[in-house]
């Protein structure tokens, strides 16, 4: 019986995922964790490994085909070796040597070695089987990437599998590339970020597939001054995510404002010494989170799930999703217990997954089980904003920019603080205001504890 692969669930909301190129075709060898597609959700792409060793028999959805997550997308026989005949080849030529076994030919095809014929046969399969390894080597998405950029594939060195050449390979290329100094000329068509504006330069035509590595290409550009813009399948499959969360939870949001100086005058006094010691740096964001968790302790249904047959699951477990920006989109991974942490452990957590994030390097499990998120458009100089909750969660808390501003204290003195406001949308099928406020309320009392001598450790 042929082993099926199916949709993997890249993300604990994410519940459909697209194809967005085989790496493998049908009849191709493919030996187990190597990789079989690449797959998109509106939480990353990432090519999806072989559970098993085998032949992949059949491919049972298409390039650009989205199917719910667990859904068939191919066959793989796993002792297909055993019954598989040899392929059929061409008559030796009279200066070819005899064949002693007719299966050898079979069996080094798909262990990609020279079946060790003869001088006539030997240079075809030799042939055969450098294109094989060169289909191998480098991944179908990469060699779109380089031809965008016009890269000679020859002078990367891949870090996938057997040397092959990934996109993460290309993008650091890339970046590398863009950040040596370029001649006047080449600055006034050098392409545009995608993720800012739409490239209008482009070395060669690209196929339509590569619209997919593109937050967005256009497509028609109108007399009138205006352009129509193709989203990339991450894009839409975010605006889907989006607008189901809208449909499916009824969202109410609840602002507080939180007295942040002396936290901010611990950061300015010992932050570089902070990074100079541990090589990572700590800002409002770990002071945030433990907040949120000691928020989480006292009102635990936020941290809890409405089901479909309207059931409150409450997670006993706090884990915490950190809302990322990266070149491809918005991720959310997860830091698991977050409650465990230090201030200064929860810094080191969040800088390594926030690199992971933008390098393009975060694992499945990076992906899944958080139970609430919080996200920091403050980084953008946000004042006040309104997140949509991250499905099935309760409710997700905005952070936004720390600012000086002066505000009334004790005994109507006027003085200069440092002021956050903290945004709370939450599931009013779950919570109601009182339980919403009462959880800002924690977090506030939390953040504004802290004394201008903080310890961290």
């Amino acid at each position: 019986m042929p082993t099926p692969i199916k949709m993997p669930r890249l993300g604990e909301s994410v519940a459909e995922g697209t194809v967005g190129s085989w790496l493998k075709n049908e009849g191709d060898w493919v030996e187990r964790d190597e990789s079989l597609a690449e797959i998109i959700t509106d939480k990353i792409n990432a090519e999806l490994p072989s559970p098993v060793a085998g032949r992949l028999t059949k491919i049972l959805v298409k390039v650009d085909e989205t199917v719910p997550v667990g859904a068939d997308i191919a066959l793989i026989e796993e002792n297909a070796y055993i019954s598989a005949s040899p392929p059929a080849e061409p008559a030796p030529g009279p200066d070819a040597a005899p064949i002693e076994n007719p299966d050898r030919a079979n069996v080094a095809v798909m262990e990609n070695r020279d079946p060790g014929y003869g001088n006539g046969s030997k240079a075809s399969m030799q042939a055969t089987r450098e294109g094989v390894e060169e289909r191998q080597r480098i991944s179908p998405l990469a060699r779109r990437l380089a031809r965008e950029h016009d890269i000679d594939l020859n002078a990367i060195a891949g870090t996938g599998i057997g040397g092959r050449v990934r996109k993460e390979d290309i993008l650091a290329y890339v970046e590398q590339r863009q950040a040596a100094p370029a001649p006047v000329e080449a600055q006034f068509i050098a392409p545009l970020s995608p993720v800012t504006q739409p490239t209008y330069i482009t070395p060669a035509p690209a196929p339509v597939e590569a619209q997919s590595i593109a937050p967005a290409a256009p497509t028609m550009v109108g007399e009138d001054g205006f352009e129509v813009i193709t989203p990339s399948r991450m894009r839409l499959a975010i605006a889907e995510h989006m607008v189901r969360s809208k449909r499916t939870s009824p969202h109410a949001t609840t602002v507080v404002e939180v007295d942040m100086t002396n936290i901010a005058k611990w950061l300015e006094k010992y932050k570089e010494d902070f990074k100079k010691r541990e090589g990572y740096s700590i800002s409002y964001v770990p002071f945030v989170m433990k907040a949120v968790c000691e928020g989480i302790r006292k009102f635990p249904f936020m941290n809890s799930s409405w089901t479909e047959d309207n059931k409150i699951i409450v997670k006993k477990h706090i884990n915490l999703g950190m809302a990322v920006a990266t070149d491809a989109g918005l991720v959310v991974p997860t830091l698991y217990d977050t409650d465990q942490y230090t201030l200064a452990g929860l810094a080191k957590q969040i800088s390594a997954i926030a690199q992971r994030a933008r390098a393009n390097k975060l694992t499945v499990q990076d992906l899944q089980g958080s139970t609430f998120v919080v996200n920091n458009p403050g980084t953008f100089g946000t004042i006040i904003s309104v997140p949509i909750i991250n499905q099935p969660h309760a409710g997700i808390l905005s952070m936004d920019a720390v600012v000086k501003r002066p505000v009334v204290i004790e005994d109507d003195a006027i003085a200069v603080r440092h002021m956050m406001y903290l945004s709370l949308s939450f599931d009013h099928r779950i919570l109601d205001g009182a339980g919403a406020g009462g959880f800002l309320q924690a977090v506030r009392t939390k953040l504004q504890s802290y004394s201008r001598e903080i310890d961290v450790y």
